[in-house]
């Protein structure tokens, strides 16, 4: 596969509680190399109508075991070359929806934007996770 150009976006994911609607389980979570773009959630962009999603597999999360309700870092990559137009209309403070089938498992705050290589090369993987892996707090909360 040839590289081509994309991003890669730090956000902070706010996931939904199961009694909200989200999803019924924890994701496994991490960043380590074994773990990284295991998690391929959909993602809705900010200016487009609900239900319209595209791929943006998660590089990795700042923790592991997160459960519904959870707030973590994450990163995560656009894949489709037809939807990288519109993804590099986002913002950082905007939120995208992350989605798992129809329903709404997630919505992360872009925090930074960067551009990157798909498929990323592993300095690139070492470069964006090493932002998961600084200590910002306790770790993940839950709502309330």
């Amino acid at each position: 596969m040839e590289a081509v150009s994309t991003l890669a976006l730090g956000v902070e994911l706010q996931l939904v509680p199961t009694e909200d609607g989200g999803r019924g389980t924890a994701l496994k979570g991490g960043h380590a190399p074994g773990d990284r773009f295991t998690y391929r959630p959909n993602w809705g962009l900010p200016v487009w109508g609900a239900g319209e999603q595209t791929a943006g597999p998660v590089l990795g999360f700042s923790t592991e075991d997160i459960q519904p309700g959870d707030a973590v870092r994450a990163v995560l990559v656009p894949t489709i070359p037809d939807h990288l137009p519109g993804w590099r209309k986002v913002e950082v403070g905007a939120v995208l929806r992350m989605y798992e089938g129809p329903r709404v498992c997630g919505l992360g705050t872009v925090v930074w934007i960067e551009p990157a290589t798909w498929p990323m090369p592993t300095r690139e993987q070492e470069q964006f996770t090493g932002w998961l892996k600084v200590e910002t707090g306790p770790g993940t909360r839950r709502l309330s």
